[in-house]
């Protein structure tokens, strides 16, 4: 009966984790843009990684995420600067 109840979990492991990789990957845009835009990384923001983040670009341009996602952006700008 255990491994009944242990197979969903097992099965659902790895959506989760995808789901997880997902989330970690849309918020770092974030504070990588802002080290750019503080200048705290010196020159302009590499063609590699426009690439890389260009579907998070496409989510805040054409989805509900924007303004949420523009706020975010602005909220890392900002602690880059106080400190």
């Amino acid at each position: 009966m255990s491994t009944l109840e242990t197979t969903p979990r097992r099965s659902s492991r790895p959506v989760i984790n995808l789901l997880l990789l997902l989330a970690v990957y849309i918020l770092s845009c974030g504070p990588v843009m802002a080290l750019y835009s503080s200048r705290r990384i010196d020159g302009p923001v590499p063609e590699l990684m426009t690439t890389f983040y260009q579907p998070v670009n496409w989510l805040h341009a054409h989805t509900p995420l924007g303004s949420p996602m523009g706020s975010y952006d602005n909220w890392w700008k900002g602690a880059l600067k106080r400190s």
